[in-house]
């Protein structure tokens, strides 16, 4: 039997989130939460395959949770997601130990990729 990837993501911005929400919800285990300290209360937990992290969100920044990832299980892959990114932004993300970007518009295949690959690795 096959077993969908389980997922965390963590956003404040429902605008930003919602086709992301949308394309994932079909494919994975989607546990979205708003705040850091419920973010680091999941990661906990564990059991995640992968993480999808907002550029910003209430009380913290793609660079905060990185950094509680890292300290708690430092092979989970971190995909950052923004509304605009671009080369530097993903430099930025790639130095501090990202995945990789997703820059909107937010498409099926190509997030279905980036998934696909950030579960493999």
């Amino acid at each position: 039997m096959f077993s969908q990837p389980r997922v965390l993501l963590i956003s404040s911005d429902e605008a930003e989130t919602s086709d992301l929400k949308a394309i994932l919800s079909e494919h994975v285990v989607l546990r979205s939460v708003r705040e850091l300290p419920e973010f680091g209360n999941h990661l906990e937990g564990g059991g995640y395959d992968a993480v999808f992290c907002g550029w910003s969100f209430h009380r913290g920044t793609w660079s905060d949770a990185l950094r509680q990832v890292q300290q708690r299980n430092p092979d989970l892959p971190v995909i950052i997601f923004c509304r605009t990114g671009g080369e530097r932004e993903w430099v930025e993300v790639l130095e501090a130990g990202g995945f990789d970007l997703l820059a909107a518009p937010y498409q099926k295949p190509t997030v279905l990729a980036l998934l696909d690959r950030a579960v493999d690795s």
